[in-house]
């Protein structure tokens, strides 16, 4: 979005909203995408699969 602004007071407004849209959408997609630390047990790794 190009966003015009009558004064730098306005322009500054616009750019500090901007930037908190930008750290929204960046807080959404990790919160969707990121990876999350699983911390296996050393058992669930050495046992053989049941579906064999």
């Amino acid at each position: 979005m190009i966003e015009t602004a009558p004064n730098a007071r306005t322009q500054q407004a616009y750019s500090d909203a901007h930037a908190a849209r930008s750290a929204a959408f960046v807080g959404l997609f990790k919160a969707l995408f990121g990876g999350k630390s699983v911390p296996l047990n050393q058992g669930v790794l050495t046992e053989p699969s049941r579906c064999a």
